[in-house]
């Protein structure tokens, strides 16, 4: 493989919904973007039977020492 095009961003090949390999940087987008419209197309199960109360009155208060993270 070679080095420059090694990267957390960027990647040399995909497998594709049919299982085969895509290896053309056009292909690889079009295949993410075709995945990604179908993620936030789909509509997901609800489950009716959980609900949530309206909480009334002002917000809880959150200190600093609940979400810092602890010093070492």
């Amino acid at each position: 493989m070679i080095k420059e095009r090694q990267g957390i961003m960027q990647s040399d090949c995909l497998k594709g919904v049919l299982g085969k390999m895509i290896v053309h940087e056009k292909g690889i987008r079009d295949s993410w973007k075709e995945y990604m419209e179908k993620l936030m197309n789909e509509e997901s199960e609800y489950d009716h039977r959980m609900s949530a109360g309206v909480k009334e009155g002002p917000a809880d208060f959150i200190r600093i020492n609940e979400v810092a993270a602890p010093s070492i």
